[in-house]
């Protein structure tokens, strides 16, 4: 479906953005996403060209106007038609591929600093894997996440008082209907009371606030349970629901996320920042990184040391 617009707000594409330089690589690292003194970027993309492989800590939101645009996240291709849009995590390898002729528009939101926002969280997991909006498979809130990306993009070329703000409770409005169409889809949502649903919500949350704050110690599934309130059997099904994953692959995950930073920290050795993430020896965080991460630590320090810094400055042109 075509863009919404107010056929009496003229968009000046081309007002924003004269700030940019040079796209800055890394590596395969993309820095400095974001101008001086903000926390978003939006293009609006014309360029037939293609881009390899390549990651940032910015959250990417692509929708095309006119033809095509193909996205790869991790080897895995997804054909985005005008109408649709694809969410790319932040720290998301993924590549783009561009039609001869088209237009679409590229967004690039900072969102680390939602990260004290209760239900954060569940938002990141949400996030781990890039998701693709279609009319077909998000149809009861596809209208609205629609219309809301429509008024980020007029706020942003318009450029009018407080944008930013607008902007951002925009994205904020999309994120919440995304989550509750998540949790909409969640058996132990869908089947329990609205009082129940919401014991369940603030308990699982709890202790994910808990794991997310004290990963580095000895977390037992049995401590886990006993701060939820819940049996053992029952926390384990209830957790693995809701999150997608086991408690455990819960609390490793937060470890190698701890790691990817400190590796970008060359004054650090790699036992060090194995002993500060939680692991219990330097053999078993290689071997865990690896299974997750594809290489050892040593070989991710060497290809993205000092990728993860929050970025300011100039902007790429995608």
């Amino acid at each position: 479906m075509p863009p919404r617009k107010d056929p009496a707000v003229k968009l000046e594409y081309y007002q924003q953005n004269t700030d940019y330089k040079t796209r800055v690589m890394v590596n395969n690292v993309e820095k400095q996403i974001f101008p001086k003194d903000s926390a978003l970027r939006i293009w609006y993309n014309e360029l037939s060209c293609d881009y390899s492989s390549h990651w940032h800590n910015a959250l990417e939101i692509i929708s095309p106007i006119e033809n095509y645009y193909d996205v790869e996240i991790d080897g895995v291709s997804h054909h985005v038609m005008p109408g649709e849009i694809i969410i790319v995590p932040p720290r998301k390898s993924h590549a783009l591929h561009a039609p001869k002729t088209g237009c679409r528009y590229v967004c690039l939101f900072d969102i680390d600093f939602f990260s004290s926002l209760r239900g954060y969280t569940s938002l990141i997991q949400l996030l781990q894997e890039c998701i693709h909006i279609t009319p077909e498979n998000y149809a009861p809130i596809y209208n609205e996440i629609y219309d809301s990306f429509s008024l980020i993009w007029q706020e942003y070329f318009q450029k009018t008082e407080f944008y930013e703000f607008s902007i951002y409770s925009h994205l904020f409005q999309i994120m919440t209907m995304l989550s509750r169409y998540h949790l909409s889809k969640i058996n132990l949502f869908t089947e329990s009371t609205p009082v129940k649903r919401n014991e369940y919500f603030e308990k699982l949350n709890s202790v994910i606030d808990y794991i997310d704050n004290n990963y580095v110690y000895d977390i037992t599934l049995e401590d886990a349970a006993a701060l939820s309130g819940f049996s053992k059997f029952h926390f384990s099904r209830l957790f693995k629901e809701y999150m997608n994953c086991t408690f455990y692959d819960y609390l490793i995950n937060q470890r190698i996320k701890a790691t990817e930073v400190l590796l970008t920290d060359d004054r650090l050795s790699i036992t060090d920042i194995a002993l500060q993430a939680g692991f219990s020896s330097i053999s078993t965080f290689n071997r865990t990184f690896k299974q997750k991460k594809g290489c050892t630590p040593g070989e991710y320090r060497a290809l993205y040391s000092g990728g993860l810094g929050r970025e300011r400055g100039d902007v790429r042109a995608k």
